[in-house]
């Protein structure tokens, strides 16, 4: 049998090249799917080096505690200083008063 008889024989049963690609994890993938994957492992990555950084701190856990707060407070005070001048620029202005006649 010849593979042109093979080819003839099998017909529609031959698995789509995307299948194959897929199977053997060759397939392709869009932008967004590469974007996500990036963006979990950086999350991922984020998470492991800070409990790292935790665990190996020099630092008792009360120190470090009090330490974070303290940075996390600065950082809430700096963002709220700095969206103050662009709330006051969204607030809208107090409409007039309109009066019915009497």
């Amino acid at each position: 049998m010849s593979i042109k008889e093979l080819s003839q024989q099998l017909g529609t049963k031959l698995p789509d090249p995307d299948d194959l690609l897929r199977y053997i994890g060759l397939q392709q993938r869009t932008a967004n799917d590469a974007a996500f994957a990036m963006i979990g492992a950086f999350a991922l990555g984020t998470v492991v080096g800070g409990a790292l950084a935790l665990l190996f701190a020099p630092k008792p856990g009360h120190e470090l505690r009090h330490d974070l707060g303290e940075r996390l407070d600065g950082a809430t005070q700096r963002i709220k200083d700095q969206l103050a001048p662009v709330k006051d620029q969204l607030t809208p202005a107090p409409s007039p008063e309109v009066h019915p006649h009497a």
